[in-house]
């Protein structure tokens, strides 16, 4: 437990010492649980980064709501952490709101809008 605690550590110092962003710190330490198996701490800073505007974090926790991974099932609550970090032009949300819509016309939409996201994104919004 101490092992994985100073590797989730020490995964997020470079990220917090570079941007001095907190969102970017407990994203890293919810990647770190997660890789080390512990997803209920992965949701837990998850949701931190996600609290504080991190859109690859509010992906990753809906997709693991979507699954009930750490966290109880939860598709309200995914589908308005992906609906957020699509308005915040994250491809990979807008994709995955088109694969959960049932209206054929609105998930090929989504699925432009998640094109034309992706096409974008060297452009420095993320």
């Amino acid at each position: 437990m101490f092992v994985t605690m100073l590797a989730a550590l020490l995964l997020a110092l470079p990220a917090a010492a570079q941007h001095g962003d907190e969102g970017d710190a407990a994203l890293r330490r919810g990647l770190a649980y997660r890789g080390n198996g512990d997803a209920a701490l992965a949701a837990h800073w998850l949701g931190v980064a996600a609290t504080r505007g991190v859109p690859e974090a509010m992906f990753i926790l809906a997709n693991m709501l979507l699954e009930g991974e750490g966290v109880a099932r939860d598709e309200p609550e995914a589908r308005r952490l992906l609906e957020e970090a699509a308005q915040m032009d994250y491809a990979e949300a807008w994709q995955q709101l088109a694969l959960m819509e049932k209206d054929p016309v609105k998930a090929a939409q989504l699925m432009r809008r998640a094109a034309h996201a992706l096409t974008h994104r060297g452009e420095g919004k993320h």
